[in-house]
């Protein structure tokens, strides 16, 4: 043999395993007499009325606390929450909160409201003239009205 270099015609050509006699026609026999007849059951855990009374007062215990700690939710205000009150009404707490129809035209929304024409007109329809004329010559102040 070279160094190191195994060489296939070298080696001994002989099964180094050895089987015993009639092993294979015996291993079912064997594998069978390992396996217990009956499984072997685990016990299962009793109930007592302790147990039972003590759970119950644990998921009691859960929902109270679970009950007081979540908010109530409050629900949809529907589609047009101010519906149901009188422009009266909105006048008289626009006038005690001394909000003015400027500080309202101050704000994105209300201007948004007022985008088109016929929403402008259809909040002046109605109105005197003189109010109108009034109200532009004050803004104006001195600008030339039309």
């Amino acid at each position: 043999m070279d160094k190191g270099r195994i060489r296939l015609d070298d080696l001994r050509k002989e099964v180094p395993f050895s089987v015993p006699e009639d092993y294979f026609d015996n291993l079912p026999q064997i594998i069978q007499s390992r396996i217990p007849a009956e499984p072997v059951r685990k016990p299962v855990v009793s109930w007592s009325w302790q147990r039972a009374s003590a759970m119950v007062a644990a998921m009691a215990l859960v929902l109270m606390l679970v009950w007081v700690t979540v908010p109530e939710r409050q629900g949809s205000l529907g589609k047009e929450p101010l519906s149901g009150i009188s422009n009266a009404t909105i006048i008289n707490y626009l006038e005690d909160e001394d909000i003015s129809y400027y500080d309202l035209s101050e704000h994105k929304v209300v201007q948004k409201a007022f985008d088109t024409d016929s929403t402008v007109l259809y909040y002046l329809d109605g109105l005197d003239d003189d109010i109108l004329r009034q109200q532009i010559q004050e803004t104006t102040s001195g600008n030339e009205i039309i």
